[in-house]
């Protein structure tokens, strides 16, 4: 079946492939089934072993996949079946083009690069592969595996790959193309999308496997598809690795169980999920969202990056953004190597900063901002415990249709005891659980100095009760002129502020109105600052 297809493909050059497997169905056997029995009661016949562990790829000897399907979910000897969905990369539209790369300067990286290039971390990056040879990523691609032909060159003929490694960790200082929010980074291409940028959900689901067994700490999956309970699976079974995904580029809600897409809606906890965002802070016009199943921003218009031939270029989508915090996940970890994952997540997730575009798009509320991720990170840490697990959209999602409700029998009072009661028995004392933290609060907030010369600055002092990220905003005339986010620590703390703010913007002669609040509270204290 794909190889007809994969002829259709070279020879009428249509957008065939998208079709080539329609019929193929992943199937995971429970431990000590028979993959022989499991096939010939179902009908179906062998299309190609998985890599994953007792799973493989088969489609129904007459061609009824609805049926197929329905046997193969009806045998106990099958643990998971689901129809190898199609998965494409989340690019968007080509409209804009910009010149500079607003996208670094927008999440804060100059000042993360003090504290971090992501030295000694390396991120997979499952898609099309990636130009080893690039002159931007000289160096910066080791190792690799291509899932598709099961060799360890994972070349990029479709460019996808090579422009989210660009933005993950192309070179800095080498007077060359662009830099990279990691540029000390490393990339692993794990090939599992052809070079029309399409492929099946299996193939991934092998890709996150191998990455996870390679021990990848981090990895970017820049594309979406349909549900396989094959890579829920992978991904729960490597609970050390930080999948960073697209949110996808349909402009929907993946809140909503018919029009979620994967690997974003799926609820396991080290899984974080990317929506795109502009330069103005909005959520990109393309951009899927999500209340409890989108985790956060990031630059994804207009991103340049490198693609093959050592060329570059601009280009929109979620695929653009997720390689942003996959960055900023590298800068973090390099930073404190012994972070788990889920205190990795923490610092990228709880050091957004929060803009009312984002109310109700994510479950964050907010943009990426991974000079506050690398500071976090650095700082006082969350136990590492297990994340909880986000809501999950019902999955998979085929024709769903609402339970009935089961009524209950309302509660009948016990017959009276004849007997005598006993005596009492000797009250136990309950154990005592302790309180939850209490929310950090932002107290003695005070404003110092002045901006009188091109190197005078203000200093910021204040009080937290526990560790926490704060917010700073600029104000001009009711307009914001500049917010960035900083880790600060409890008890006393200090920031200088010069002219030129931390977004890169140059504050002017006029008046001006400074607010600090903790990040994602509307609260702020302010205070009136003069430029003369």
């Amino acid at each position: 079946m794909r190889l007809a297809v994969l002829f259709a493909v070279l020879f009428l050059a249509t957008p065939a492939a998208a079709e080539a497997a329609e019929g193929d169905i992943i199937v995971v056997r429970e431990p000590g089934a028979d993959a022989r029995e499991v096939r010939q009661d179902a009908e179906v016949r062998l299309v190609k072993p998985l890599s994953i562990e007792r799973a493989e790829l088969v489609e129904p000897r007459d061609g009824d996949v609805a049926s197929a399907l329905a046997e193969l979910r009806a045998d106990d000897d099958v643990l998971a079946a689901d129809v190898d969905s199609v998965v494409t990369v989340a690019d968007a539209a080509q409209d804009a083009f910009y010149p500079t790369m607003w996208g670094l300067r927008n999440i804060f990286t100059a000042d993360a690069w003090e504290l971090s290039e992501g030295a000694g971390v390396s991120v997979g990056v499952v898609d099309t592969g990636v130009q080893a040879d690039h002159e931007d990523l000289a160096g910066q691609v080791v190792g690799g595996y291509d899932v598709l032909s099961r060799g360890s060159v994972a070349q990029d003929i479709n460019g996808h790959g090579t422009h989210v490694a660009g933005t993950i960790a192309a070179l800095a200082n080498n007077n060359k193309g662009i830099i990279g929010v990691a540029p000390s980074a490393k990339v692993v291409p794990l090939r599992a999308l052809d070079d029309g940028g399409s492929g099946y959900m299996s193939d991934v689901a092998a890709a996150f496997d191998y990455a996870g067994d390679q021990g990848l700490r981090i990895v970017n999956a820049s594309l979406a598809g349909g549900y396989a309970a094959v890579l829920e699976t992978v991904i729960a079974q490597h609970p050390d690795t930080l999948y960073v995904v697209a949110a996808g580029n349909d402009g929907k809600d993946n809140d909503q169980p018919a029009q979620a897409t994967y690997p974003c809606a799926l609820p396991q906890p080290n899984i974080l999920c990317v929506a795109a965002n502009d330069s103005r802070d909005n959520i990109a016009w393309f951009s899927n969202f999500g209340a409890t199943t989108v985790d956060i921003s990031a630059p994804g218009m207009g991103i340049r990056s490198t693609v093959p031939n050592n060329r570059y270029e601009s280009k929109n989508g979620t695929s653009m953004a997720a390689p942003h915090v996959a960055g900023a996940a590298a800068l973090a970890l390099a930073a404190n190597p012994s972070a788990t994952t889920s205190q990795l997540k923490w610092a990228l997730l709880s050091t957004v900063d929060a803009a009312s575009a984002f109310v109700g798009k994510s479950t964050t509320a907010g943009r990426l901002n991974a000079s506050a991720a690398v500071a976090a990170i650095l700082g006082p840490l969350p136990e590492p415990e297990p994340i909880a697990a986000r809501v999950e959209p019902a999955a998979p999602v085929e024709t769903p249709t609402p339970a009935p409700e089961v009524p209950t029998a309302p509660p009948t009072a016990p017959p009276v005891a004849e007997t005598p009661v006993s005596p009492p028995a000797p009250v136990v004392p309950a154990p005592v659980t302790p309180a939850p933290q209490a929310a950090a609060r932002l107290i003695d907030v005070k404003v110092g100095g002045s901006l009188k010369g091109a190197t005078s600055k203000l200093r910021v002092t204040f009080k937290l009760t526990q560790s926490a990220a704060v917010r700073f905003t600029v104000t001009a005339k009711g307009k914001s002129f500049g917010t960035w986010t900083r880790q600060a620590h409890r008890g006393g703390n200090q920031f200088t502020l010069t002219r030129k703010l931390p977004t890169g913007k140059t504050l002017k002669r006029g008046r001006y109105t400074l607010s600090v609040a903790l990040s994602g509270s509307a609260k702020a204290s302010s205070a009136s600052i003069r430029v003369p």
